[in-house]
């Protein structure tokens, strides 16, 4: 692990982009998070990352969080990072947290999207938010995809969180770009009640502190097809979220709202 950590700390300085010292302090602290259990997913693999099972042993909801699933949306797995010192400080009342920081580390040591695939190969294959469901005998990304969706089963999960970041606005997106690049203040959910109910609470209170309008968030149904999100809530019928902010804003205040989105579902889920 501690090799792990020393390729991370290299690969994040030099690719793009550089992690912030809050991360950075997180990452050292990998083998001794405390009130936790460390499962390594993808073990013994040039993709093994670390999961934290965070579980108050009292009755409650399992609720997954990934952060990292695209290298190149910091804000997420800068959030995922600190969410994870915030859970030890603060570990679940009710129920249990599983965090999975680094969900694509290799991409998010090179700031890519995707990891390479072989010549001829689609490459949305590298991608890990286009590989659900997963495969156990598949390429790297569809390997990951089943080891996370096995966590989620085993845990019976109730809500699935991933966090992610658009170029733009949702609300003022240049015509000329693409769906994934509108994206940013949005709350993408699965369209059942689980889900609806969670998305108005939040809704309602992330806009309250939020004076600009234009940075307000909006919700979306309907994940992308084969995201983490759409599988978790069409195969499990499960609250399942895709958060995006908008990376033309300032970091931190994107962290912050990605930490904000999370504390609402944890506090209305009854887990803190």
């Amino acid at each position: 692990m501690k090799k792990l950590i020393s390729l991370f700390l290299i690969f994040s300085s030099c690719a793009g982009y550089k992690l912030t010292q809050e991360a950075q302090t997180a990452i050292d602290g990998f083998d001794t998070v405390a009130n936790a259990e460390k499962i390594l997913v993808m073990a013994n693999t040039a993709y093994e990352t670390p999961a934290f099972l965070f579980d108050s042993k009292k009755p409650g909801p399992a609720i997954l969080i990934l952060g990292g699933t695209h290298g190149n949306e910091p804000a997420g797995y800068e959030a995922a990072l600190r969410l994870l010192q915030k859970l030890q400080d603060i570990p679940p009342a009710n129920g249990k947290v599983i965090l999975i920081p680094l969900a694509n580390r290799l991409s998010v040591e090179n700031y890519t999207r995707r990891v390479p695939v072989p010549k001829g190969i689609d490459r949305e294959k590298g991608n890990l938010n286009r590989c659900y469901p997963g495969n156990a005998d598949g390429l790297p990304m569809q390997q990951m995809a089943w080891a996370i969706e096995q966590l989620v089963r085993k845990h019976d999960v109730d809500v699935f969180i991933d966090l992610h970041e658009a170029r733009y606005l949702h609300l003022d997106t240049p015509k000329e770009s693409i769906r994934d690049q509108g994206l940013g203040q949005t709350i993408i959910y699965y369209p059942n009640e689980p889900s609806s109910w969670l998305t108005l609470n939040m809704l309602d209170q992330i806009n309250e502190t939020i004076e600009n309008d234009n940075y307000h968030f909006s919700a979306i149904e309907e994940p992308i097809l084969h995201s983490a999100a759409w599988w978790a809530g069409k195969e499990l019928s499960i609250a399942a979220f895709t958060f995006e902010t908008a990376r033309i804003l300032e970091l931190q205040q994107r962290i912050d709202w990605h930490l904000k989105l999370v504390e609402i579902v944890l506090k209305e889920s009854d887990v803190w």
